[in-house]
């Protein structure tokens, strides 16, 4: 945000821009800045941007959960780009709390949480939400121990069969992103991603007290941005050059094996789900902010 005159005022009332930086071996390589609200529109303009300047795409990329979406996955298939990009819903699907609803095949069928196969169907006086998509009918659903959490979102919580909506493309991108992450490859982006990208920023802020903006309008915050990400790259590379030896980050052992998604219990997830049922919306609101020592 910008700092002027409105600020510590309990005021709201501030020009806000959205700020991206490539980061490779800790050097800031590009940077985008826009007033876009939100992260996932933001990773295709700076990948044009970074094509622009250095005659290709790079290689592979990792990014946070904030541009994972169907855009995103498609134009870095497009292009040739190895994605290492979480979606939304990754952290839920790790940890298993809130495990995938469904996995798409590659026969073109899905295969439910309950292990129960779907085929794709139509569906009379009833259309998919965009053309993409496609329905799946999965049968036999009434001793599945997974319906109370499959079925949280409908009005109806009982049934002997189940109708998924989905978009085959989209969902055949994000497990292939899902797919690499798991690897010992993407472990090794993961890790290597919070080191240098989240580090850069930290520096900005922390070391070089850099958390406002001082001017206003688009192209003046550009310049001043570039200059600070001039500065940082010049701090760093007078630093190696004293060392005499460029930065290392971790490196995947050999013989590590991929990483595997938590198997989801289906009683914790009911009990969850029980306890979660009879909270008020503000519970619910209250325990999804609380933070450690607070009540």
């Amino acid at each position: 945000m910008k700092e002027d005159y409105y600020s510590g005022l309990g005021s709201q009332m501030h020009a806000a821009y959205n700020t991206q930086v490539v980061v490779c071996r800790g050097i800031i390589v590009f940077y985008y800045l826009s007033q876009d609200r939100s992260d996932t529109r933001t990773l295709i303009p700076t990948l044009e941007g970074f094509k622009s300047m250095y005659g290709c795409y790079p290689k592979r990329i990792c990014a946070d959960a904030g541009y994972g979406s169907f855009a995103n996955y498609k134009y870095c298939n497009t292009k040739g780009i190895e994605a290492f990009i979480k979606y939304p819903s990754w952290n839920g699907e790790r940890t298993g709390r809130y495990p995938a609803v469904y996995e798409y095949l590659e026969d073109g069928t899905v295969s439910c949480l309950g292990g129960r196969t779907g085929n794709r169907v139509e569906i009379p006086n009833r259309h998919p939400k965009t053309q993409q998509s496609a329905f799946y009918k999965v049968e036999n659903c009434t001793n599945c121990q997974f319906m109370a959490y499959c079925r949280r979102f409908m009005k109806e919580k009982e049934g002997n069969e189940r109708i998924f909506e989905v978009m085959p493309e989209y969902v055949t991108l994000k497990q292939g992103a899902r797919d690499r992450l798991l690897r010992p490859e993407g472990i090794e982006m993961r890790v290597n991603r919070s080191c240098q990208v989240e580090g850069t920023f930290g520096v900005l802020k922390q070391n070089m007290a850099y958390t406002r903006f001082r001017r206003r309008k688009l192209a003046k915050v550009r310049l001043e941005f570039a200059l600070t990400c001039l500065g940082l790259n010049i701090r760093k590379f007078l630093k190696f050059k004293k060392s005499g030896k460029l930065p290392t980050y971790w490196k995947v052992p050999e013989g590590l094996e991929a990483e595997t998604f938590k198997k989801p219990s289906a009683k914790r997830i009911a009990n969850r789900l029980k306890k979660r049922k009879n909270l008020q919306p503000n519970e619910i609101a209250k325990r999804g902010y609380r933070r450690k020592g607070m009540r």
